[in-house]
């Protein structure tokens, strides 16, 4: 079997999870991986349909946009992709979903602040909101390195969610944790005023992010 698909059947088992996860419906969202040591990638295709996944439809590209597989297109947000895995090396996995809780902070433009130990943990920090961009368009993939920051996610106005990360399964999780934060957060302003953990009191916790899951190289905190 041959790594790429290897990386295939990889790929496939995390759409598979977001998926279960009611983090994505059909043709909706996407997910890639890098093919390490390589300026290349594997991604979903077109209009995804996570009921029927096989690894051959899965997208093998480089990042100069050359495609390697003739049997499916990729994704029409490809370009979002590229452009993290150019300018963040360490990133191993990008998830892009439209999961509910989010995707409503999305269409406030609304960014989620820091209300649980987990996020400093394991997002860095808070999410914020990107401006808006058309999907698939070359100004998107800018706007949501710019909005991201030191994190590893961010909300894209009035679309949804993307995580990244140097494993999958950590990017799974922090997709998931998005979503819960997300779902905890709209309910709470419900009821009263959200109280926000300090910058002082998440410094330590964010300490921990930079050790094990940040993927910006060299990064110093002050």
């Amino acid at each position: 079997m041959t790594e790429i698909h290897k990386l295939k059947q990889e790929l496939v088992k995390i759409c598979t999870e977001i998926y279960k996860q009611n983090l994505v419906i059909l043709g909706e969202g996407n997910i890639s991986v890098r093919v390490t040591g390589k300026n290349e990638m594997i991604i979903t295709p077109a209009g995804n349909d996570y009921t029927a996944l096989q690894p051959s439809k899965m997208v093998h590209m480089g990042l100069d946009d050359n495609v390697f597989d003739n049997k499916s297109k990729p994704s029409s947000e490809f370009r979002m992709h590229r452009s993290i895995y150019l300018q963040r090396p360490r990133v191993q996995c990008i998830i892009h979903t439209h999961s509910p809780f989010a995707s409503t902070l999305a269409i406030l433009h609304h960014n989620l602040p820091v209300i649980i130990e987990e996020m400093a943990i394991f997002l860095g920090g808070s999410v914020a909101c990107t401006n808006y961009c058309p999907a698939g368009s070359e100004e998107l993939p800018e706007e949501i390195l710019r909005t991201m920051k030191k994190q590893n996610a961010a909300i894209i106005a009035n679309h949804g969610v993307i995580v990244v990360g140097k494993t999958y399964d950590y990017c799974i999780k922090i997709a998931q944790l998005v979503e819960k934060m997300a779902q905890i957060y709209l309910g709470a302003m419900k009821i009263g005023e959200v109280k926000t953990i300090t910058a002082k009191n998440q410094a330590p916790f964010i300490k921990a992010f930079n050790e094990k899951y940040s993927t910006l190289k060299d990064l110093l905190f002050a």
